[in-house]
């Protein structure tokens, strides 16, 4: 099924966006360049426009044009984004430590999330998370290597991963899918957040999803009962 010309349009604008080839902040070519360029009218500039307006991807200022919106510098989308900020509003010294960052199998819910043979291999994230100097949670975050190897470039220490992906990476995003189950800590979960073998764990599992609706990447999150609850508000 052919597209109508506005939405062919549409679609190039927004993947120079999502691409970077014109950052959060560039001003847009002009209507009349972008008439130009495509060899359409205005009003066929204007429809492209305006659905990428309607996808909040760009901002029009009057007298100026229009410009590529800014991703949020916090954003609000689960655990990935807001463990250290909700420790910080509660007061504590919210920090994090790196275990390791190396290449593993992709584990069976990785590879299903993730679109991977179940022989193929992710990058790994691993860090430990602590609220006033007593461990709260650990985080494993997988996903391609080159992404992964990037975002372990950057502070983990004091950053969230959702945070990095956009303001470091140049990520959009659109969703975060997540999965809570009470589990009873074992190996290395149970060393890392120095509780006994059996003790009663929150394990979230999360993936961050961009506008075009690809996962970025997916995390197994560990959280300990007595130091961590999770809260999230439904609006309609």
């Amino acid at each position: 099924m052919t597209l109508p010309r506005f939405k062919e349009i549409e679609q190039e604008l927004r993947q120079r966006i999502v691409d970077n080839a014109w950052a959060p902040g560039a001003k847009l070519p002009s209507e009349s360049e972008l008439t130009t360029e495509f060899s359409v009218s205005r009003i066929t500039v204007r429809q492209a426009l305006a659905g990428l307006h309607n996808a909040g991807l760009i901002e029009k200022v009057n007298g100026k044009g229009s410009f590529v919106t800014r991703p949020s510098e916090r954003p609000d989308l689960g655990p990935l984004s807001g463990f250290y900020e909700a420790g910080r509003a509660k007061g504590k010294l919210a920090y994090g430590k790196l275990v390791s960052a190396r290449m593993i199998k992709a584990p069976p819910f990785a590879a299903a999330t993730l679109g991977l043979e179940s022989t193929e291999r992710v990058f790994c994230i691993s860090t430990v998370r602590f609220w006033d100097d007593a461990p709260v949670g650990y985080f494993q975050v997988m996903g391609p290597e080159a992404r992964m190897r990037r975002i372990a470039e950057e502070d983990l220490e004091t950053n969230d991963v959702m945070t990095l992906l956009e303001t470091q990476l140049g990520f959009r995003l659109k969703e975060l899918t997540c999965e809570s189950t009470a589990i009873a800590a074992s190996g290395e979960v149970a060393r890392r957040l120095d509780v006994p073998e059996g003790f009663p764990l929150l394990r979230i599992r999360s993936t961050p999803f961009d506008i075009e609706g690809h996962p970025l990447c997916c995390a197994e999150l560990y959280f300990r009962g007595d130091r961590f609850s999770y809260k999230w508000t439904l609006s309609r």
